[in-house]
């Protein structure tokens, strides 16, 4: 993305604008022209006052583009957008950063379908939720050929704190797994801790203060914690998605490791979608563990 013009901007396709894409997006007007697409217009449409061009096609949004970057919510989503289509549209030697979280196997698969269409796939899913991307502070677990990551940098560097160069695609998407897998089983023996603290005659502030006394918290405690004490649960990754993710961590895990904690939370996560709770924030998995006392 260098050109022998000084005032050069790459120019850069966002597609997807949720709670992730859509401050990412803002955040790129620093480094490049930002075009946007959402499948749902009007979730793109208020980007174009912070400086964003809002295309009316996921083609028209990656024709002559140096990058394209995705943020969408899932595998089909991913299938849904990037067709034959408007990989055909991109223009040879376009770098494809990836960060939709989606399993080991469909990393491959996309990888092998970039390859084809002459773009280079930088796999970089996201640790963070809407309070880090609005703040640019999300850490990319990126992976990729070497010059597609030298190029991408400065771009990710707009909206990252850390960015994580972990070996060529499917290493990033394969590590953000194995932190899904300790991060989604925490929350749900939080939920199992914090209902028996109730049981044991206890408010879970108690619990927050002695496990901060004897050394053995975090501050993740007390931020998701701090939810379920409360019972409020605005959606930063909603209960849905983290049960997506925790089902690619079983998937990929299978016939390896024995994943009795995600199995577990998995299983609580359902509950708790079963009770209508899907669209909040992932931390109302206490609400199922409650409801069974």
């Amino acid at each position: 993305m260098t050109s022998s013009a000084p005032d050069h901007r790459p120019t850069v396709a966002v597609l997807g604008t949720g709670t992730l894409g859509a401050p990412i997006a803002r955040h790129l007007t620093g480094v490049a022209s930002v075009r946007v697409w959402n499948r749902t217009t009007d979730r793109a449409a208020p980007l174009s006052e912070h400086g964003c061009t809002v295309s009316h096609s996921a083609a028209e949004a990656v024709a002559d583009a140096d990058a394209v970057l995705t943020v969408l919510a899932d595998n089909s989503s991913l299938q849904a957008v990037m067709t034959d289509e408007v990989l055909d549209a991109t223009t040879e030697g376009t770098v494809w950063v990836q960060s939709s979280t989606i399993g080991v196997s469909e990393t491959q698969a996309w990888a092998v379908r970039a390859a084809k269409a002459g773009v280079s796939l930088v796999d970089a899913p996201l640790l963070g939720t809407r309070g880090p991307a609005e703040r640019g502070q999300l850490v990319v677990l990126a992976s990729g050929a070497d010059a597609a990551l030298e190029q991408v940098t400065p771009l990710l560097d707009s909206y990252a704190k850390t960015i994580v160069r972990v070996g060529e695609a499917g290493a990033g998407t394969r590590l953000k797994l194995a932190v899904n897998s300790w991060l989604l089983s925490l929350v749900q023996v939080l939920a199992e801790s914090i209902a028996f603290t109730r049981a044991m005659g206890f408010e879970p502030e108690t619990l927050f203060d002695t496990l901060d006394a004897g050394g053995v918290s975090l501050p993740y405690v007390r931020l998701k914690g701090g939810a379920m004490a409360a019972e409020h649960f605005p959606p930063d990754f909603t209960l849905t998605l983290a049960r997506k993710d925790l089902a690619l961590v079983l998937d990929a895990a299978a016939d390896t490791v024995s994943m009795t904690a995600a199995t577990t939370a998995l299983a609580g996560f359902d509950r708790a979608i079963a009770l209508g709770h899907g669209g909040d924030d992932y931390a109302a998995t206490y609400l199922a563990v409650r409801a069974e006392q």
